[in-house]
């Protein structure tokens, strides 16, 4: 995996080749009322049915030899298959689901700066803020057209400017940017009616996570599960990756990043992962894993805050030793199994959960009473 970081780097990489992705990640925690949410924007959607359906159609017919290379199908374009998944849980239970899907007409990103908008969606970095941040907007209908969840909310770095991170020894086609790994999180998320009236209002006072992946060619290729996420403990920042790849007989790698605002450290470690567990869909997982070296590491899954037939997410507790003392606390991640990307098995009930916009003007959510950007929410 090739790692970047900073905000400069958060930018719009478009991917065109059949099987390419991107996409621009935020979680937040309010540990005081029990809140937490995660939010996705998609340029290629890896995670679609409607993506992977039509790959799985297109590669088919590619091998077929009764095809001569002057009737080729045209390959899906990545940008063809946007969206936004938002999630929001309240003490380690999920407590609202919407999950978006756009043609490439919804699709506005900027190439030069971290700026994305997608339908009645949009974040973009704020440098002239007070004090600058990213500024996030969500608005999206929950399965069956009767609620709506909406979510205002402001990403404010804690950690500064990253420094430079090592180049892998064999450069990959993944790619993950360290945006802001570290922020102060405040806004609001709101349950409304179909008429944009709001039902429940919650305030978010927390911190949070910010990261952007992008790749050129398919992930299931190169990896078969991979977890990632984060933990804060005090002011220690901790940030774990780790693939397992497709082939069974290499080892499970991965990296993992910590440090206070100003002294960052990344280690390139071999993780030890428990026996596979299985969830309701029979997708399997790993309940703990971690490393010991100089430094300890061990991570346990405590709660599947949403779960799924190819990703979950998890609710973890964290336990990091350094110089003989142990710190413990709470994390979210993130869990990817490629194989069940491509499972049509599953693809009618993740299409059944998704709402679909191929046209502007399919959208009929009310607009949006207010900008994110003019004013910061009242605690």
């Amino acid at each position: 995996m090739n790692l970047l970081s900073g905000i400069e780097q958060d930018f719009h990489r478009p991917q065109k080749s059949p099987g390419a992705y991107e996409w621009w990640h935020f979680d937040g925690t309010d540990e005081k009322n029990g809140y937490a949410f995660s939010i996705q924007f998609f340029a290629g959607n890896l995670t679609s049915a409607y993506y992977q359906d039509s790959l799985k159609t297109y590669w088919q017919k590619t091998k077929s030899p009764l095809i001569d290379s002057g009737s080729m199908p045209q390959p899906p374009n990545p940008t063809d298959f946007c969206g936004v998944a938002f999630r929001i849980f309240h003490n380690g239970r999920l407590a609202g689901e919407a999950l978006q899907e756009f043609s490439s007409h919804f699709l506005k990103a900027s190439e030069k700066q971290s700026a994305v908008m997608l339908g009645p969606n949009r974040f973009n970095w704020d440098e002239s803020g007070d004090p600058p941040s990213y500024v996030l907007t969500v608005q999206a209908p929950i399965r069956g057209g009767k609620k709506l969840l909406r979510a205002r909310l402001f990403f404010t770095p804690e950690m500064g400017n990253i420094p430079n991170l090592p180049k892998p020894e064999i450069p990959s086609t993944h790619t993950c940017v360290l945006a802001a790994p570290r922020c102060h999180v405040e806004g609001t998320l709101e349950w409304c009616d179909t008429a944009g009236e709001v039902v429940k209002k919650q305030g978010f006072l927390g911190r949070g996570y910010r990261d952007h992946h992008y790749g050129s060619v398919p992930l299931d290729r190169f990896v078969k599960a991979w977890h990632w996420g984060r933990a804060y403990l005090g002011d220690e920042t901790l940030i774990y990756s780790v693939q397992c790849p497709a082939d069974h007989q290499d080892s499970a790698h991965g990296l993992f990043l910590t440090g206070p605002q100003k002294d960052i450290q990344v280690w390139d470690v071999a993780y030890n992962l428990s026996q596979n567990r299985r969830n309701f869909f029979w997708l399997p997982y790993q309940k703990t894993l971690g490393f010991t070296d100089i430094h300890s590491l061990k991570i346990k899954h405590q709660k599947i805050l949403s779960d799924g037939p190819a990703s979950l997410i998890f609710e973890d507790l964290i336990e990091w030793t350094q110089n003989g003392a142990t710190q413990k606390g709470a994390g979210m991640s993130n869990y990817l199994y490629t194989p069940r990307l491509s499972n049509r098995l599953f693809f009618p009930m993740l299409k059944g959960k998704t709402t679909v916009y191929s046209q502007r003007d399919e959208i009929q959510l009310p607009a949006d009473p207010g900008d994110v950007t003019t004013s910061r929410p009242s605690q």
